[in-house]
């Protein structure tokens, strides 16, 4: 049983989802609220979770936010990779007949096929877009196995697997069957703030929450780890 609602004390909607089920689970997706409760759940106990989970809630709304407003590919944007930035140069030449990508010390080079350059606007940018998200994707298959094997080996707890998936509303996501999904768009971040997702998100292999105990574990193998969080938020 779903049903619309709004959380007490806020202008936030979210959707409770009563069903048969043993956990409670809060989800942001598309910019959604969901709320996933065993059907026995109380009104006092569904809104005690809220109120506890509401900074999380807002802050991962504001991810989304954030995240919805893509960066504008096009001649002269600044692309971010790994934290460094790079201006990006697209060039036309009759002598390709596929596009190639190329990052030089502080640009990025991307050369297209002759017959690309009259297209739609709304046609570039889908192509752009395609074009980095597979650009980010390739990148986050060597950084994030890399940041992965450092920290499961420091912390001493493992995932069952590891995904790259391209996220919309957060950078990480820790299921409760011991899966982490890290956000390939993470890959315009610094080596750090990669490394702090991927600890976060192993933190919740013991820890399926964000209490106190959670972010002491945190604070226990990276002490300056919010320098990294507000990098993600800058």
């Amino acid at each position: 049983m779903q049903e619309t609602r709004t959380i007490k004390g806020t202008n936030i909607k979210y959707i409770l989802d009563k069903d048969k089920r043993k956990n409670s689970y809060i989800q942001i997706k598309d910019g959604k609220v969901i709320l996933k409760v065993p059907r026995s759940s109380s009104e006092i106990y569904i809104e005690q979770l809220l109120k506890e989970k509401l900074s999380w809630i807002e802050e991962k709304l504001e991810q989304y936010s954030k995240s919805s407003k893509n960066i504008k590919y096009e001649n002269g944007a600044i692309i971010p990779v790994l934290g460094k930035k790079y201006l990006l140069e697209i060039r036309y030449s009759d002598k390709i007949k596929k596009y190639k990508l190329k990052s030089l010390e502080n640009k990025i080079l991307l050369d297209f096929p002759m017959q690309y350059k009259n297209v739609s606007e709304v046609e570039s940018t889908v192509y752009l877009e395609k074009i980095f998200n597979n650009f980010y994707k390739n990148i986050a298959k060597e950084e994030v196995p890399t940041a992965m094997e450092y920290i499961t080996h420091k912390v001493g707890l493992y995932p069952k697997d590891i995904y790259i998936k391209n996220l919309k509303a957060t950078w990480g996501i820790c299921s409760s069957k011991k899966y982490i999904s890290i956000n390939q768009n993470l890959m315009m971040f610094s080596r750090k703030a990669i490394e702090y997702v991927c600890l976060h998100e192993v933190c919740h292999l013991k820890y399926m929450n964000h209490s106190k105990d959670f972010w002491n574990m945190v604070e226990y193998y990276m002490p300056d780890y919010k320098l990294a969080k507000r990098e993600l938020k800058e």
